[in-house]
């Protein structure tokens, strides 16, 4: 597998300006973009360097992401590692014994196509795989 960089980390929280506080006003981290991600997210794109800190917000109390904030409360959510081929980069996850989320990549934010992987195998964080789309 071929990972060229670490794409982005996803910060899960409840409060985006609470958490844009921190990252702009003590790191000094600009906002770049917000994204609206389906009914199901809004998410702010932070640059640092040539990865990105991802802050992302449920906008429901129902979902995937609102039920893993729920039981972790704000934190780090995901770390996204940027491949050159995803769907060969799943294949190869799964014959090192990988417990891939989802069967076949998706639509991300920010125009990339993306999988996770089990957080059981990585010490509670889910992994995020990710290629830019097209």
């Amino acid at each position: 597998m071929k990972i060229s960089r670490l794409n982005h980390i996803g910060v899960l929280v409840a409060d985006l300006d609470g958490a844009m506080t921190g990252f702009r006003d003590i790191l000094g981290l600009e906002l770049e973009r917000t994204e609206r991600y389906g009914d199901e997210l809004d998410i702010a794109f932070l640059p640092c360097g040539e990865t990105d800190v991802e802050i992302i917000v449920p906008r429901a109390e129902k979902g995937w992401n609102a039920e893993w904030l729920a039981e972790h409360g704000p934190a780090i959510q995901h770390a996204a590692f940027e491949v050159e081929d995803l769907v060969e980069a799943l294949d190869e996850a799964r014959a090192r014994g990988a417990r891939v989320i989802e069967p076949a990549p998706r639509p991300g934010a920010g125009g990339m196509e993306i999988a996770f992987l089990d957080p059981e195998q990585f010490g509670g964080v889910l992994i995020e795989l990710c290629q830019r789309a097209g």
